[in-house]
């Protein structure tokens, strides 16, 4: 394994083993996000609409949502699992067991005390986080904020459980939980939308699907002979340095969300409706995002810890292989979208009747800002694991700040122009601008180097694949559109306008997937992960 081509080290996953993997956990993401889109066309035609509920709704539930992203899935998961997976690795089931019993008395605790104060204080909180609301907007967020924050403490009791499956290779139960979330949500907006139930009713279906989710990775961690057990002077001397790991990853680890949330509070000042706006633009950007790049980044955190005990040099050329293999699935997918943008929006919500023109072209100037920085997006995830790997937090987290503090300048800066557009645009930058001091502070901690002039190599031959595979693309489709023009207007009407669009278009796209992988040698493209 690797590029020295030795026998696979023992706990360390072969190349196969990681694409395999990151396919499951990958496919059952994307179950989750056709789910999603399902949701979100539930959500608008519930709401009526992008305005003033919607982004009430957005806002309330972003919250908990974001807690768990940012506390429990990110910097838990980046702080806890290269320690059980060395417990596990030394045979000592028990230290696991109890770390488990000591992390749920802290960060239970703490998230249990965490809903207790946004719910007593959840009008200040909505007046922190969205400024720009109405008097009787905020209240109204607060009302749905104070149902929906207990979500949080279902979802990271999960999140705390997975690390733990995911420490021994099981991802499949974490990856499906989302999607069945995402049923949940189906099932109570179809039953608000036909018995005409209020706002509230969904929040409280919401929280029985995180209390679902948490039964379903309880039985799986109980069902793979763990459990809990008494904690020791050992115990507290591990979960200390668990700490010591977790608090700056806190921000680090979900740069993302924290930009996002600066996102949220800049735009309530902006016209109504621009908060679900970059809400379900992200939403779109976070397709590929989550299939492909948090399913991968996933699939590496354990693997780079193991690594990094048996083998740290190594690290380096998986970084660059990761690092192709990422602009491999993510560019087409940015040109895609990108091309097919107003599309996206019009033909999933504009039949609603409650998007109009103008509000499917600003949601499609959104979606192409977040797009931009996809592939950065996707290698941050990555670049972090390396570094959490190498038990370093304190790095990421000063980049990450810094990286914030630049997102909220460009912000104010963008936003006077471009309006909504403008903060996506922001968050893209800084993005990218983290993404270089990633790199450059991975050499000078850890002397890990990234191949430039191989990466190079690799993009040269790339684009030139690139280039040749959407020229016919592009042939194929005004053909095919210019065929349609032919038909009668409601059927010309439902093939470029409906749903009956993606019926013409997505085998076009497989097209260009498919060249891509099959002609990947004609043009020496090489990825370690795919040959």
């Amino acid at each position: 394994m690797g590029c020295s081509g030795k026998k696979p080290l023992s706990g360390v996953l072969h190349k196969k083993s990681i694409i395999i993997k990151t396919i499951q956990v990958g496919g059952s993401t994307l179950l989750s996000r056709l789910l999603a889109i399902i949701r979100e066309i539930l959500f608008f035609r519930f709401f009526g609409g992008p305005g003033v509920i919607s982004d009430s709704f957005f806002t309330a539930y972003k919250i908990p949502n974001s807690f768990r992203k940012i506390f429990a899935e990110g910097a838990l998961s980046a702080a806890i699992i290269p320690t059980i997976v060395s417990k596990i690795k030394k045979g000592d089931k028990d230290a696991v067991n109890s770390m488990m019993s000591l992390a749920f008395i802290v960060f239970e605790g703490t998230v249990l005390a965490l809903c207790a104060f946004v719910i007593w204080k959840a009008n200040a909180v909505v007046s922190f986080i969205v400024p720009g609301f109405s008097p009787e907007q905020m209240l109204f967020t607060a009302r749905l904020l104070k149902i929906l924050m207990p979500f949080i403490f279902f979802i990271s009791s999960s999140a705390l459980l997975a690390s733990v499956l995911q420490s021994v290779n099981r991802f499949f139960v974490p990856a499906i939980s989302p999607a069945l979330l995402n049923v949940v949500f189906i099932i109570s907006l179809t039953a608000c939308l036909k018995f005409s139930f209020p706002v509230e009713y969904l929040c409280v279906f919401i929280l029985c699907g995180g209390l679902l989710q948490f039964i379903l990775h309880l039985i799986t961690y109980f069902r793979l002979k763990f459990s809990f057990g008494t904690i020791t002077k050992d115990t507290l001397k591990d979960f200390g340095n668990v700490m010591m790991k977790f608090l700056p990853c806190l921000f680090s680890m979900s740069i993302v969300e924290v930009s996002l949330f600066v996102d949220t509070n800049l735009a309530s000042y902006l016209h109504k409706g621009s908060v679900s706006l970059i809400y379900l633009s992200n939403r779109f950007m976070g397709i590929p995002l989550g299939v492909f790049a948090v399913a991968f980044s996933t699939i590496l955190l354990p693997h780079f810890s193991r690594l990094s005990i048996y083998a740290p040099k190594r690290i380096s050329f998986y970084l660059l292989e990761a690092t192709k293999f990422v602009f491999w699935v993510s560019v087409p997918v940015i040109c895609i979208m990108i091309f097919l943008s107003e599309n996206i929006i019009y033909t999933f919500f504009s039949f609603t009747g409650k998007f109009s023109l103008e509000q499917v072209s600003e949601a499609s100037s959104i979606l192409i800002a977040f797009l931009f920085g996809l592939f950065f997006f996707s290698l941050n995830k990555i670049l972090l694991n390396v570094y959490y790997a190498f038990h370093n937090t304190w790095i990421p987290t000063i980049i990450s700040i810094f990286a914030t503090v630049v997102n909220y300048s460009l912000n104010l800066l963008l936003m006077k122009t471009l309006m909504a557009t403008g903060i996506a645009l922001a968050t893209t930058i800084s993005a990218i601008i983290q993404t270089f001091l990633f790199v450059i502070f991975l050499y000078f901690a850890f002397g890990l180097r990234f191949n430039f002039v191989k990466f190079g190599n690799f993009l040269l031959r790339y684009l030139g694949q690139l280039f040749v595979v959407f020229s016919l693309a592009y042939i194929m489709f005004r053909l095919l559109f210019c065929w349609v023009s032919t038909f009668s207007d409601t059927m010309a009407t439902f093939f470029s306008s409906g749903i009956g669009f993606w019926i013409l278009v997505i085998p076009i796209i497989a097209f260009v997937f498919l060249f891509i992988f099959y002609t990947r040698k004609v043009f020496k493209v090489k990825v370690y992960f795919l040959d």
